[in-house]
């Protein structure tokens, strides 16, 4: 896991802002369609960790669920980017899956996505159900492949990924990071209690 000193920090900050700017946009719709440059060996991929964060967002999802004002919040939130308007056919599972399969991260990047994501809903009081994991999911770790990992793709080969236009997930990305206020920085002792939680959740 690399923490950044303050210089390289702000140096990654400005990288992701230019980053976020709507360019390349793609205007045909996207599929979950095989991306290109796949040609560089694929790394070994932790199918434990991938579970156990698939496993603890289902169960947040399902608490959710139970909630009283559930339909007031599908109601509230239906109209928000990062909301589908129908469920998607593949897995939260799956989805984790093919991420970490096509964009080759490291299971700290994975981590530090899911620490985005949680950061990201207690900051703009989100509440994470069936319709925007997905969206949320992918966007958080998009955030963190271009903050913590040393070579990316461009938004157009992660577009491919999700299945998601060019141009929304630009815009995607941007009410992200703005809506964290771009504190990406996470603390060492912070992300090992994360880590940890997220490796013992299931045994």
């Amino acid at each position: 896991m690399i923490f950044f000193e303050k210089n390289i920090f702000e140096k990654k900050m400005s990288e992701i802002t230019q980053a976020c700017s709507p360019n390349d946009i793609n205007k045909e719709e996207l599929g979950l369609n095989k991306p290109d440059n796949l040609n560089h060996q694929q790394r070994k991929i932790n199918h434990q960790l991938n579970s156990n964060i698939s496993i603890s967002l289902l169960n947040l999802i399902t608490s959710n669920k139970l909630k009283k004002n559930y339909k007031e919040i599908l109601k509230k939130q239906k109209n928000m980017l990062f909301n589908l308007k129908k469920l998607p056919k593949i897995s939260v599972g799956d989805f984790i899956y093919r991420i970490v399969y096509y964009s080759k991260i490291e299971d700290e990047t994975l981590i530090s996505g899911v620490i985005y994501l949680d950061r990201f809903c207690k900051k703009q009081k989100i509440v994470l159900t069936e319709y925007n994991i997905h969206r949320l999911l992918f966007i958080s770790i998009l955030i963190a492949i271009k903050f913590l990992e040393d070579k990316y793709f461009t938004n157009i080969f992660y577009s491919k990924i999700c299945g998601i236009k060019t141009e929304i997930l630009n815009k995607m990305e941007y009410q992200f990071v703005c809506g964290l206020n771009f504190e990406m920085y996470i603390e060492k002792d912070f992300f090992y209690k994360y880590q940890d939680l997220l490796f013992n959740s299931q045994e």
